[in-house]
Parts: C-alpha cells; sequence; structure tokens
C-alpha cells in the first residue's frame, strides 16, 4: 500500500522543493495551493511519472481544508505524512501603525491553518497506525525583530502549536515536528528583503547584503535544503523525533 503525503503550500518554493523530494521516495501526493499554479505543478509532476494530484483550497477555512480531504479520497493508499508549509509574509511595518486585517490574516494564514489541517487529518493518520505531521515555522519565530511583528508573532505561535501537538499525539505514533528555516532564497524572501530596505531606506541589495552577512554560511539556503529537512523528520530516520524545532538557517543566531 502506498503512502500518502499532503503538502500545503506546494505551489511555492519550499513547497515544490518538498513535492519533489518526496516524490523521489515513491510517495503519492496531494498538493494544495490557494494558487492555481498547483495545478499546472501536479500535471507536470504526473508528467514525469509520478504520482500527484493538485488541489486548489484555502485552507485558512473549514472548506479549503475539507476539500484536500475530498481529493485525498481519489488517491489510494494510507495517509502518513502531512506537511504544513504554506505560510505567508504579510505586510512590513512598525507595530503602530500595522493594519489589524493584515494582522488577521497572517495569523489566519500562519497560524489557523495549521490548526484547520490537524484537525481534518489527525484523524487520518491515526487510522493509519500514526505518522509524520511536520509545520515549517521560522528563524524569526525564536525572536522578534524589527517591522515583522506579525510573521514573528505568528512563527512564534506555530512553534508552540507544533508542540502541543506533539505531546497530544505521541501516543498514536504521530510525530510532530517544525522546520524553522532562515533566509531561503524564494520569492517571498526577496519581498521581505525589497519592503524592508524601502523601510529603511536604503536598496534591497544593500539590505541583501546587511542581512546575508548576519549568516554564518554567507548566503541563503536553496528550497531543497528545506525539503530535505522537513524529509529527514517525516522519514524513519527521524523517528525519535517529536516536539522539535528545527533550525535550519545557515547558524544565525548561534555565533
Amino acid at each position: 500500500m502506498a503512502d500518502i503525503g499532503i503538502i500545503t503550500g506546494a505551489g511555492g518554493g519550499i513547497g515544490r522543493a518538498t513535492a519533489e523530494r518526496f516524490a523521489a521516495d515513491n510517495w503519492s501526493l496531494v498538493l494544495a495551493d490557494v494558487d492555481e499554479s498547483v495545478m499546472r505543478f501536479a500535471e507536470d509532476m504526473s508528467g514525469r511519472g509520478h504520482r500527484a494530484i493538485g488541489v486548489v483550497a484555502d485552507v485558512t477555512t473549514e472548506a479549503g481544508a475539507a476539500r484536500v480531504r475530498e481529493t485525498l479520497r481519489s488517491v489510494d493508499g494510507r495517509l502518513k505524512f502531512l506537511g504544513l508549509v504554506a505560510g505567508t509574509l504579510g505586510a512590513v511595518g512598525p507595530v503602530e501603525t500595522f493594519d489589524m486585517a493584515e494582522w488577521d490574516r497572517i495569523m489566519s494564514v500562519n497560524v489557523r491553518a495549521n490548526v484547520l489541517m490537524m484537525k481534518e487529518f489527525i484523524p487520518g493518520l491515526r487510522a493509519a497506525g500514526g505518522g509524520a505531521i511536520v509545520t515549517v515555522s521560522s528563524w524569526y519565530g525564536r525572536s522578534g525583530h524589527a517591522f515583522f511583528a506579525a510573521y514573528c508573532a505568528s512563527k512564534a505561535a506555530l512553534i508552540s502549536l507544533t508542540q502541543s501537538a506533539a505531546a497530544e499525539l505521541a501516543a498514536d505514533g504521530i510525530r510532530v515536528n517544525s522546520v524553522a528555516p532562515g533566509n531561503v532564497g524564494t520569492r517571498m524572501h526577496f519581498t521581505a528583503l525589497a519592503e524592508e530596505a524601502e523601510k529603511r531606506g536604503i536598496t534591497a541589495e544593500e539590505m541583501k547584503a546587511i542581512e546575508w552577512a548576519k549568516i554564518p554560511l554567507g548566503r541563503a539556503a536553496d528550497p531543497a535544503e528545506m525539503a530535505s529537512a522537513i524529509y529527514f523528520l517525516a522519514s524513519d530516520q527521524g523517528s525519535y523525533f517529536t516536539g522539535a524545532t528545527l533550525d535550519a538557517n545557515g547558524g544565525c543566531g548561534f555565533f
């Protein structure tokens, strides 16, 4: 019986890389994203001989999570992995002027969606005899950073949610862990650099130089490196990890 993995945010850089990593080990995949490009990505993967089906769904809503569940029913196998990759940076700006509707949107994508997807699919993982859930938090969930209050707070909440779920589900053989990326070479990262540069009155290249100088390894990660960390936590190689947040940030904050 084939193992099935669900990946949210599968249309983005880390989500796509994660799908490719799991497909390389012959997983059957349900790829979800709010962007319709996920359908083309799933078709491309299928055309290359992988078992992948796409679904356009807003997983911040119960209807969106249910739509993913309905798609899962069309796939043969047993659910063994829930990859909660979907996330958003949102607007960058000072707390005193932050728009609360934007605050709520960021919390909805980065926290609420994870809760809804866990609620929807924990029963399936339990029925399969256990499995793994991996969330994608952030180095910025470890501490606060100027102009990123909503993002930092949401990712801190996600780390805490991961720990709580791990404590609840350990007896069911369901391991719950998080990967906390630092700077990753995705569109979201470069957008964040440009927006912070504007707030600070410098160029995007100057902002990049400042941020990358903080990374002991001297560069942003490739999305595939985050996918490898996610796969490790989901695989038998990570069988003694639960409630952990794996810092994959090139050494930021440690040296």
